[in-house]
C-alpha cells in the first residue's frame, strides 16, 4: 500500500511518467501480470498517442517524437527495469517483517521510489525541452487548452475531500487496493483502515494547484521563446525537485500528508496477519518475475532504437 503522485505534468515527461515509471504503480494497485506485460510491450504506441494528444504536431515533429520515444523505451528496458526489481525486492523484505514496522522505514522506501522516478525522468527532459521550444504560437495555445482541460477533469474527479462522502470514497479506494494486495480484510481490519484513512490530511487540491501553476509558468516560457535550455532547467526543477516550485502554503499541506501517510502504512502493516503478508509477498514476487522477464527479453532488447 504505497502512495503515488498521479499529477500529470507536461507533454513528453508526463506521458513517460504515466506509462513507464508509474507502470510500477500498475503492478501495485491492481493490474494482472498479463495486463502489465501488454501495457509495457505497447508503451511506445501509448506514449506517441498520449504526446500527440496535447497539441497538433506537424509531420516532422511527429517523426521526432517517434524516434525519441523508441530511444527512451530502449533505455528504459535496459536501465530502469533492473532498478525497479531492486525496489520491489526491498519492498518485499519490508512486507515480510515480523517486527513492528516504523514510519521511518516507509519514508526510506518512498525516498527510494522518488529517486527511481527522478532517474527515470532525467532522459526525458532534454528531448521534451527541444520539442517544446519548437512549438509555434498556435501549438502553444492548443497545449494550454489541453492543460486547462486536464485540470478541469482532475477537479471534477477530486472535489473537496473534506466532506464525509469524499472521505469515505477515499477510504473505500484504500481498502480496495489493500484487499487486492493482501487478500480479504476482516470487518475489524476494514473499520480500522477506514478510520485511519479518514484522519489523513486533505491534500489533493494542493497537488492540483501546484500543477496548474507550473503549467502556467511553462506556457509563459514557451510564449516568451525562452529556448530549450531555459525550458529544460524549469522542467528539471518541476520534475526532479517539485518542492522547490511549491508555495509555502502548498508545502505546509503536502508535507504533513506524506508524513501521515507513511505513519498510516506502518500502522496498517501491523494489522495484517501472516497469511495476508504472504499474499502480498506472492503478489510482489509475481511482478519481480515479470520485470525480470521483460528486462531479459532478448527479442525486445535487440530491437534497435528509433525503429518502427
Amino acid at each position: 500500500m504505497l502512495t503515488f503522485s498521479r499529477n500529470e505534468l507536461l507533454v513528453l515527461p508526463v506521458a513517460m511518467k504515466k506509462s513507464l515509471f508509474v507502470i510500477l504503480a500498475f503492478a501495485l494497485i491492481g493490474c494482472g501480470c498479463s495486463t502489465f506485460n501488454l501495457v509495457y510491450r505497447n508503451a511506445d504506441w501509448y506514449l506517441q498517442h498520449k504526446i500527440n494528444s496535447y497539441t497538433s504536431f506537424n509531420a516532422v515533429q511527429k517523426e521526432t517524437i517517434r524516434h525519441e520515444v523508441s530511444d527512451y523505451i530502449h533505455w528504459h528496458r535496459k536501465n530502469a527495469l533492473p532498478e525497479y526489481i531492486i525496489f520491489l525486492q526491498n519492498l518485499n523484505g519490508v512486507v515480510q517483517s515480523d517486527g513492528e514496522l516504523k514510519a521511518e522505514e516507509i519514508t526510506l522506501l518512498r525516498a527510494h521510489l522518488l529517486n527511481l522516478y527522478r532517474n527515470t525522468m532525467l532522459p526525458a527532459i532534454p528531448p521534451a525541452a527541444r520539442l517544446l521550444s519548437e512549438l509555434d504560437s498556435g501549438q502553444i495555445q492548443e497545449l494550454g487548452k489541453s492543460f486547462a482541460e486536464d485540470i478541469r477533469k482532475q477537479k471534477r474527479e477530486k472535489p473537496d475531500e473534506s466532506t464525509d462522502e469524499n472521505l469515505d470514497k477515499r477510504a473505500d479506494k484504500t481498502i480496495d487496493s489493500l484487499q487486492w494486495l493482501a487478500g480479504n480484510l476482516s470487518d475489524e481490519q476494514e473499520n480500522k483502515v477506514r478510520e485511519m484513512s479518514r484522519r489523513l490530511p486533505v491534500s489533493s487540491h494542493m497537488y492540483i494547484r501546484h500543477q496548474e501553476a507550473n503549467q502556467g509558468r511553462l506556457i509563459a516560457l514557451l510564449n516568451s521563446r525562452a529556448g530549450a535550455g531555459n525550458i529544460a532547467a524549469f522542467l528539471s526543477s518541476w520534475v526532479l525537485t517539485p518542492e522547490a516550485t511549491r508555495t509555502s502554503q502548498q508545502q505546509m499541506v503536502i508535507q504533513p500528508f506524506e508524513m501521515a501517510t507513511d505513519e498510516m502504512i506502518a500502522q496498517v502493516h501491523g494489522l495484517l496477519t501472516a497469511r495476508q503478508k504472504d499474499h502480498m509477498r506472492k503478489k510482489i514476487s509475481s511482478y519481480i518475475d515479470d520485470f525480470q522477464s521483460l528486462a531479459t527479453d532478448k527479442h525486445a532488447a535487440s530491437e534497435s532504437p528509433g525503429s518502427t
